[in-house]
């Protein structure tokens, strides 16, 4: 074989080594480019899981969790926003604020007027009423607005209120009067006089006040009613001592949680 033969498959085995090392060169630098990819992915990925879980963090301590948020008019609540969602709920509560407006109701000679001690009592009945994950609570009014009985018992029927609870006090020219009572209406046959007899027990368990028992009534408050309906009447202003009890913040409070009770005991008992 001449030289110059042997010279030239010398440069071509030289030139094919070559060509393996450039390949090896380049499938190294894809390996290392896609090694690189991945991990600025899965680091991109991350940090956009961390800002949604902070975003969402924000969203809830701003506004609170969704499934904690209620859709009623402000005007039909005592500030329970928390109280979630109406249509979530099991059982639906009217409480009915009696008086209130140019109707003042009783008033005393301190100068209390019925409608302020209703709409204080209503505010601690319903609050603690909205504490229970299983009820939702609507109020006929929140503020000092006058509303005629034919627009609260429609109110509660349009609410769909499971039952319905109006909240008053009372008062006359006997000074000696006293004592709680709670009314439903004549004829009921929608459990009317169960509720009302659970609420005045419990009542009169909570607060030291004469039990003057469940009676059957005729308040215009109480016809047309879609729902088992009650009135209490929660004490006599015209009576000093029941008037310095019902004006004690104290007081207030274990009448509220006699109500509640009693409201709670009805429903538990529904099932």
């Amino acid at each position: 074989m001449s030289r110059k033969t042997k010279k030239g498959k010398h440069r071509r085995k030289r030139k094919s080594k070559l060509d393996k090392r450039k390949l090896l060169l380049v499938v190294i630098c894809l390996l290392i480019v896609t090694f690189a990819s991945f991990k600025a992915v899965k680091a991109v990925s991350s940090a956009i899981s961390v800002a949604k879980e902070n975003v969402s963090s924000i969203m809830t301590s701003v506004f609170g969790e969704d499934e904690d948020t209620i859709e009623v008019n402000d005007d039909k609540q005592f500030d329970l926003e928390e109280e979630n969602n109406i249509s979530k709920k099991k059982y639906v509560v009217y409480i009915d604020v009696g008086r209130g407006g140019i109707d003042q109701g009783y008033k005393t000679k301190k100068g209390v007027l019925e409608k302020d001690l209703n709409l204080e009592i209503s505010k601690l009945v319903s609050s603690r009423l909205s504490s229970e994950g299983d009820v939702s609570v609507v109020v006929s009014r929140n503020t000092d607005t006058a509303l005629s009985n034919k627009e609260r018992v429609e109110d509660a029927n349009k609410q769909n209120a499971d039952i319905f609870v109006s909240i008053h006090m009372t008062g006359n020219d006997d000074s000696t009067a006293e004592g709680v009572q709670t009314f439903y209406r004549v004829g009921a046959n929608d459990a009317s006089d169960e509720l009302a007899t659970l609420v005045q027990k419990s009542v009169a368990a909570y607060v030291e006040l004469k039990d003057r028992g469940a009676t059957p009534f005729t308040f215009d408050v109480l016809q047309g009613n879609n729902m088992p309906a009650v009135l209490i009447q929660c004490g006599f202003l015209s009576n000093p001592k029941e008037e310095e009890k019902l004006t004690n913040p104290e007081f207030q409070k274990d009448l509220a949680e006699g109500i509640a009770q009693g409201i709670l005991s009805f429903l538990d008992a529904q099932g």
